[in-house]
Parts: structure tokens; sequence; C-alpha cells
């Protein structure tokens, strides 16, 4: 095994770990909620406000942050995401009203969202890896359902043995220690050790993306037809999955089940989103990404049609999230497998960025949304039959969004 091999699998190591932290954010906002609707009695709207709000910080830092991880340190940025993080679960546990959790999550753990998520792992692992990179891309993101499988269980056992300040403050400490190491491991880029992408002797052809002709400002990357239908495409899955997981252990409650029970199905998701990925990194690069896409808003599409049903018991409420988490895992990977083809690696950050930020705009609304829905009709039935809808009428564009490279000429033109 060729040393630039190992190191740069040894990067994929790494950013799994840290989107294991990232992604613990939303997927645990649902056990976080119980005790902080207690403490502070807000409506469930406004409860849910707090992924709008970590939406809404991380859209607009997306774009800036994006483009310094084309310029700057990763690892830096990275060992500072870790240290955010986990700073600001510890600020929550210090608040003294609802506000100020929804400051914390707005100007700590939003910028800590960017700094250890999707974004940087695209940056880096696009610089680690060409011929491979579907794979190597696959199984980092899997670390988001890996944090979404492990924290659950982490953070109910911490609220069952200790109250709830306490408690995330000894998550505070979990956090630290999980994200430091990892960061310390991450390597720039393999020209600092005088190495090659994908483990080769030498510098491997631009058979995905040209580098001189990457697209490198934000108009043109904005003014891509395929930016937009990639974009839109996401954020449908992306939005639904993460209404239904910060709004789970409500329904759950609101079925007459404990909140504890939320725990064992928002690990289920996060199981069957682990196996989507680690799928999304055996097939990607060998069956096609158009196929894969079907079939993740084709599921999705089920899984949130059985949840509509979640008066009829706990075991449809499972199903309904175990289908979900499966087919809309395949989802996940999607943008940071096609922006280094379509934008071109030398900025990917940028594009990488104002993606992300792109659909974390159509996120801002949804976790409230849910919440705003049951307060008024005191079901979440209709929103999901409404973002189960949204999936189905996505295949109808599917097949026009030109998810190959395009040909440029030198200037982007």
């Amino acid at each position: 095994m060729s040393t630039s091999f190992a190191i740069g699998w040894r990067q994929v190591g790494a950013t799994l770990m840290l989107l294991a932290a990232a992604g613990m954010i939303a997927a645990t906002y649902s056990i976080i909620a119980v005790p902080l609707a207690a403490e502070f009695q807000p409506s469930r709207t406004m409860l849910m406000l707090a992924m709008t709000v970590l939406s809404g910080a991380s859209a607009l830092l997306s774009p800036l942050l994006g483009g310094w991880m084309d310029r700057l340190s990763l690892r830096v940025m990275m060992v500072c995401g870790g240290v955010l993080l986990a700073s600001g679960y510890f600020a929550i546990s210090c608040a003294t009203s609802f506000n100020a959790v929804l400051i914390i999550f707005a100007v700590m753990i939003a910028p800590a969202n960017i700094l250890l998520g999707p974004v940087a792992m695209t940056v880096l692992l696009s610089r680690w890896f060409s011929r491979r990179r579907g794979r190597a891309i696959g199984i980092a993101i899997a670390g988001i359902s890996v944090g979404g499988f492990f924290f659950p269980m982490i953070i109910q056992s911490l609220l069952n043995a200790h109250p709830w300040r306490e408690a995330l403050q000894w998550l505070a400490l979990v956090l630290l220690v999980w994200t430091l190491p990892a960061a310390m491991l991450v390597v720039n880029r393999p020209e600092d050790r005088g190495l090659h992408a994908d483990g080769d002797a030498a510098p491997p052809e631009a058979v995905d993306e040209p580098a001189q002709e990457s697209m490198t400002s934000a108009r043109e990357i904005l003014s891509d037809p395929a930016f937009w239908m990639l974009a839109v495409t996401v954020a449908i899955v992306t939005a639904g999955m993460k209404g239904m997981i910060t709004n789970l252990a409500p329904m759950v409650v609101d079925n007459g089940y404990a909140a504890a029970d939320a725990a064992p199905l928002i690990s289920l998701f996060a199981a069957c989103s682990f196996a989507a990925k680690m799928s999304f990194a055996a097939l990607a690069d060998r069956l096609g990404l158009r196929v894969l896409m079907f079939a993740a808003l084709g599921g999705f599409a089920v899984g949130l049609a059985c949840l509509t049903q979640a008066s009829l018991g706990y075991q449809i409420v499972l199903v309904g999230v175990a289908i979900t988490g499966l087919f809309g895992g395949l989802m996940i990977p999607v943008e940071s497998y096609v922006a280094p083809r379509i934008f071109g690696k030398q900025a990917v950050g940028r594009a990488m960025g104002l993606l992300t930020g792109t659909v974390l705009i159509g996120l801002l609304a949804t976790p409230p949304l849910f919440g705003l829905i049951f307060d008024l009709f005191g079901s979440y039935r209709g929103i999901f039959w409404t973002f189960s809808g949204f999936a189905l009428l996505a295949l109808l564009w599917l097949p026009r969004i030109p998810l190959h490279q395009r040909e440029r000429v030198a200037g982007g033109q």
C-alpha cells in the first residue's frame, strides 16, 4: 500500500468522524427539544425555529467559508469547527431563555456545522481522490449516519443519568474528544506531502474536470442551470428528512408513546441512511448517478407516505422512518459527488458553499413548518403528503439535469 493511498484513506476516516459530529446536530435535536420545551415552554413552532436559525445562518456562512476553504488551511478550520460545536452545546446548558438558545445556534453551532460538514469534506476529498471519488465521498458522508446512530443513544443516556443542563455539558466534552483528534489527522493537499491523488505515482490526468476550465466566479456557478436543478432536487429530500427527524420525538409523544421511544427510531433512520451511503459508495462510480437519484426520490416518497399513517401505531412509524432513511440517504452524497465534476475542483469550495447555502435556504422553514402544521391541524399528515408529492414531481425533471461535465473553453465561457 502506497503512502499516498494510506494517507488519502486516512482523510476519508477523519472526515467521516467530523461529519458524524456535524450530522448529530439535526438528528438529535428532537431529543434535546424535549427538555428545552419543558424548561422554556415555547410553542411547537417556536421550538422548531432553532433548526430554521441553524439553516439560515449556515446558508449565509456557506459561500463565505466555502471560498475560504479553497485558500486557507482546512485542518485549522476543522479544529475551529470542533471547538465551536462543543462550546455551543456547553453554552446551551447555561441558557436562561429560549431566545438565548436560538442565538447560540446562529453564532456557534451554525459555523461549526459548515466547518465540519459536507462542504469541507468535498473540498478535501476532491483533492485526494479522482477515479475513486465516488467511493471516498460515499464512505465519508456515511459519517452523518454514524453520528445519527450513536449520538441519540449517547444523549438519551446522558439525559437519563443527569439533569438536562449537566447532560449537555457532558455532551460538549464528548464532542471535543470526538472531533479534535480527527481534525488533527487532516492533510490539506497530497502535494503538501509530495504525493498525488488516488495513491498514484504521478499526477492524474484530468479525466473528469480540467482545472484550467473550472468555473471560478459565483456568477458563473449561479448562472448554470445544472446548479439550480440539482439544488432543488437535493433540497426536496433533505428538507423533508430534516423536518421529519427534528419533529420525530414530539410526533412519537403525540401518538401516545414515551419520548425515549424516539431515540431507537432516530438510530434506525441513521442506520438505514448509513446503508444507503455505503451503497452509493459501492455503486456511484459504476452504476450511474441518475439511477440512484431516481431510486432516492421514489423511495423517499413512499417512506413519507407511510408516515402519514403514524396514528396506526409505532410499527408503521418504524417502517416509514426506515424507508425514508434508506432511500433518502442516497441523495445526501449527490452534491458532493457532482460539484467537482461540473464546476472543477479548483473552485469546488466556492461551488459547494453556494450549493449548500442554496439548499439550506430551502431548509429554513421546514422544521417550524412541520411544527406549524401540527399547531394548526393537530397532525403532521398534510406536510408528509406534501413532501411525498414534491419528490414524485421531481422525477419529471430529473432526466433533464445535466449531471455530466459540459464542454467549456478557457475562461469559463
